[in-house]
């Protein structure tokens, strides 16, 4: 509550009325200051010359640069997710009228949101996001993804596989398109469904467009979901194929050493 009154505080000081009658010239410098700080590492006196920049420039046009500077001190200086998420907010009214900033503002504090389990609130900007018609299809894809995310942590099992099934009819690269389908082989493993799951796999797979790494990460649900299955040869060959590129190497090698060990 305190911060959220600081940061009222501060926009109400942004209005040109109650800015001061300070000529130009003698206005101190305090986005220099505040740069100076940041890279001494003292950001204590950092915020303080951002927040004195924000009531002293209502116009300024580093205004967006030092809200954001703000948000990365409470995170990680401050460690403290409350007070970013409020300042976000005061972004948004700040940038009600910018829909390009708007976006770029209600994207970070969705993520904020959810960081928070505030599943809620993020789902609506997501949503609102989602209608918004500047918003790409690339980034509708990103938005889908997320939404399936927080629908599955709510074991909202066909709410999760509609908005994996909306990415995947969106207009974007293939590549995009087999991160989409990733996750709703994920879901389905999720939701104990390991048929689906291994359907899904194996169609990825099976595709071209697909980056290297998710090949990997494919593989492996594909190898995890046919030893649940029982198929541990089959299981046991793809771990395999993967032992040298797989990001975790020593997963790998455990679940190989267990399939050898499980086949005597």
């Amino acid at each position: 509550m305190l911060h959220w009154c600081k940061i009222c505080f501060i926009l109400l000081c942004a209005v040109p009325l109650l800015s001061g009658c300070l000529d130009e010239s003698e206005r101190p410098d305090d986005l220099t200051d505040a740069r100076e700080y940041m890279r001494h590492r003292d950001f204590i006196e950092a915020e303080k010359s951002f927040e004195r920049y924000l009531r002293r420039n209502p116009d300024g046009q580093e205004r967006l640069e030092v809200w954001n500077n703000l948000v990365d001190i409470a995170l990680n200086v401050r460690h403290d997710r409350n007070a970013a998420i409020e300042l976000l907010e005061a972004m948004t009214i700040e940038y009600e009228v910018n829909s390009l900033e708007r976006r770029m503002v209600q994207e970070r504090l969705a993520e904020e949101y959810e960081q928070n389990r505030n599943y809620v609130r993020a789902m609506e900007l997501w949503i609102a996001l989602e209608k918004n018609p500047g918003t790409s299809q690339i980034k509708k894809a990103a938005l889908y993804r997320n939404m399936a995310r927080v629908y599955l942590r709510r074991l909202e099992f066909e709410l999760a596989k509609e908005a994996l099934g909306l990415c995947m009819a969106l207009d974007i690269p293939q590549s995009t398109k087999s991160e989409c389908q990733y996750d709703l082989a994920d879901a389905y493993l999720v939701m104990e469904n390991i048929e689906e799951a291994i359907n899904e796999l194996g169609n990825l797979l099976n595709q071209g467009g697909i980056d290297d790494d998710l090949r990997v990460l494919s593989v492996f649900m594909l190898a995890d979901a046919l030893e649940q299955q029982g198929k541990k040869r089959e299981a046991l060959d793809l771990f395999e194929s993967i032992r040298f590129s797989y990001p975790n190497t020593s997963v790998v090698e455990a679940r190989i050493e267990y399939l050898h060990t499980a086949k005597q």
